[in-house]
């Protein structure tokens, strides 16, 4: 909008100069009065027809220039930013889309507003790639699992402290439901936080790509698993009640419409004792155990 001003204003800008040069020039001498009002009126009326007719090239023209710009930008932000980059590898069609979206947001903004547009796409990467990595992790590697699991719960140990219900969009990334919550709740991390999550999640989409991992061995993987939930069973049931309240924390985390029946500080709570409790397994068993398990949901 602001180039079509510019355009217009230089046409009419450039008739009157006409317009006055052609009442100079005329009759070797400057003519004044209704003769230079008329000349430079004549110049005007031209410079506003052929302006009409020029606006729509014009505007196209530079319509496909702020798109190319703009395309050019999106392609440097998804090349360098490392999160964009690994979710570009790993989930090709969503980087796409995003990058759509991103690249005619850009065509649009003015030059002040692109910050912002580029900080709003950052932030719905962020909730993809969350989504995206839970989803891919069973394939990913057992260090990638591991850096995943402490960057979550020290995620959720952040958002217990401000608001707790906002650990539900961290525990349900893929929930249509949820995806308010997930969205302020990355939005409430603290840089610190923020940096880990994002590189926890580059690189668990990055190594379920190049050097993807065979899924965890089930009945391997779940007899390590049993052996440690009945090591913290009995802390569990003291804190958080008995077998039945504990299987219902369980499926709450498995489940986002079972987690509404649980109070969201209870259930955040389990959530970060359950991940401790994950990775204090010992080293062989913790990778395939938090792939098994943070994976399957």
């Amino acid at each position: 909008m602001a180039q079509e001003y510019l355009f217009w204003a230089a046409l009419f800008t450039l008739a009157a100069f006409a317009g006055l040069a052609a009442s100079w020039w005329g009759r070797g001498r400057f003519v004044r009065g209704r003769r230079a009002v008329l000349a430079a009126a004549v110049f005007l009326s031209v410079g506003a027809a052929g302006g009409f007719f020029l606006r729509e090239p014009v505007n196209a023209r530079l319509a496909q220039t702020r798109l190319a710009t703009a395309s050019e930008r999106a392609a440097e932000i998804f090349h360098t930013d490392g999160l964009l980059r690994a979710l570009d590898q790993a989930e090709p069609e969503r980087a796409d889309r995003l990058r759509g979206r991103l690249t005619q947001a850009l065509a649009l903004a003015t030059e002040t507003e692109a910050p912002e547009v580029e900080r709003r796409l950052r932030d719905e990467a962020l909730r993809e790639a969350l989504g995206a990595a839970m989803a891919r992790l069973p394939n990913a590697s057992d260090e990638a699992a591991a850096r995943l699991a402490n960057a979550l719960l020290a995620a959720l140990t952040a958002l217990a402290d401000s608001d707790s219900l906002l650990c539900l969009g961290l525990l349900h990334p893929a929930s249509v439901h949820d995806a308010a919550l997930t969205d302020n709740a990355l939005a409430r991390l603290t840089a610190g936080a923020r940096k880990d999550l994002e590189a926890a999640l580059a690189l668990t989409l990055a190594s379920s790509v190049m050097r993807p991992q065979a899924a965890p061995w089930p009945q391997k993987a779940d007899a390590a698993l049993s052996d440690m939930f009945a090591e913290v069973l009995p802390a569990f049931q003291k804190t958080y009640g008995g077998p039945r309240e504990v299987g219902a924390l369980f499926e709450a985390l498995a489940d986002p419409e079972h987690a509404r029946g649980v109070a969201p500080q209870t259930l955040c709570a389990f959530a970060r004792d359950l991940l401790r409790a994950l990775l204090r397994m010992p080293p062989e068993d913790r990778g395939p155990g938090l792939r098994r398990l943070l994976g399957a949901g």
